[in-house]
């Protein structure tokens, strides 16, 4: 069995404990919640740029069938579309690089688009995802992996998170933060926190499995941002 999780779940799922490890284990070595957040995420050059109408660039949000689901893309999109920094710019995708944990268990690094600014490429990821984690901790985690990696493919770069968690109570705000400017992370905590995640995938390997029910509806769950199966 391989996988492969995304950078801001695995960032997420890495705790300072063994226990709160543990159930971050479940949340994201599970079927990656009850809805994609993929609608949104491949708006998200479009809504940056302004290139179209927003009624128009969401249209295709507003006819997902699961309440819940359109209910939070479309809270995602709004926040993106507020968003000023990189209107004007020319954006381009990237492809999708691992970053390897263990032998069967990968990170998947790649940004929902790439904003050219002054010719300097603009690396943009977004976090969708309501629930806040702590976030000092994680954004170094992102930092280390994010710099390590795109070093080879980059002379020079910037990395950007959009950050729509519920920081306040239940209602979503918009965070762009330039991951370049938190502290990085010392190499003998992301080693770590790189074996956390490894012990974490042999604790799920080992656990029992969930069946797996056929909807009987259109639920739009999540297939581009959790975890893949290669």
């Amino acid at each position: 069995m391989s996988r492969t999780v995304d950078i801001i779940d695995a960032a997420r799922m890495t705790a300072s404990t063994s226990r709160e490890t543990t159930s971050r284990v479940s949340q994201y070595f599970g079927d990656a919640g009850p809805f994609s957040y993929g609608g949104v995420r491949k708006l998200t050059p479009i809504l940056l740029g302004g290139t179209l109408p927003y009624t128009v660039a969401v249209s295709g949000l507003e006819k997902i069938k699961f309440d819940l689901a359109r209910k939070c893309n479309l809270e995602v999109a709004q926040l993106i579309a507020k968003c000023e920094t990189f209107c004007g710019s020319t954006f381009y995708p990237l492809k999708k690089i691992v970053y390897a944990v263990d032998r069967d268990f990968s990170l998947s690094l790649r940004p929902e688009t790439v904003a050219v600014v002054n010719g300097i490429p603009n690396l943009i990821f977004l976090q969708p995802r309501k629930n806040p984690t702590p976030w000092a901790y994680n954004s170094s985690f992102m930092r280390r992996v994010l710099e390590e990696v795109y070093a080879d493919y980059f002379d020079e770069f910037k990395i950007w998170l959009i950050d729509t968690e519920a920081v306040i109570g239940n209602v979503r705000q918009l965070a762009l933060v330039d991951l370049q400017s938190v502290p990085s992370m010392s190499e003998r905590e992301f080693t770590r926190r790189i074996a956390s995640l490894r012990q974490a995938w042999r604790l799920h390997l080992m656990g029992p499995k969930q069946k797996r029910q056929k909807p009987d509806r259109p639920d739009h769950r999540q297939t581009g941002f959790g975890f893949l199966e290669e």
